[in-house]
């Protein structure tokens, strides 16, 4: 009769106080939503100013910008193209040459 002969039952260890609720205490209800990603808010905001000052101001930023555009020491980023490609200009002065297929027809870019 090996029945007895066991470690006996586990004890009830869990000490429900430690976590801030006593016995008898209403637990909380069960959130079912996530929270809201932003907070509801609770003041409107102010409305921009317009008139001629604002308007001339305005102007005068839109006019800096093109200006610093228009330098020739202003450098746009090239757009980045995902994945591998077929070049396809290289593509096309093949097909119009009509070489077949040729190594210096096949470039690949890889990114």
């Amino acid at each position: 009769m090996a029945g007895n002969k066991g470690r006996g039952r586990a004890a009830y260890t869990f000490n429900i106080e430690a976590v801030g609720f006593s016995r008898g205490e209403k637990l909380p209800d069960v959130v079912l939503k996530p929270p809201p990603l932003f907070p509801d808010t609770d003041y409107k905001p102010v409305p921009l100013k317009t008139g001629e000052g604002e308007d001339y101001m305005l102007a005068l930023k839109q006019e800096l910008r093109e200006t610093m555009r228009r330098m020739p020491y202003f450098i746009e980023t090239p757009e980045e193209k995902q994945g591998a490609y077929l070049d396809s200009d290289f593509v096309v002065q093949c097909i119009q040459m009509k070489q077949g297929f040729n190594t210096r027809c096949t470039r690949y870019i890889v990114f």
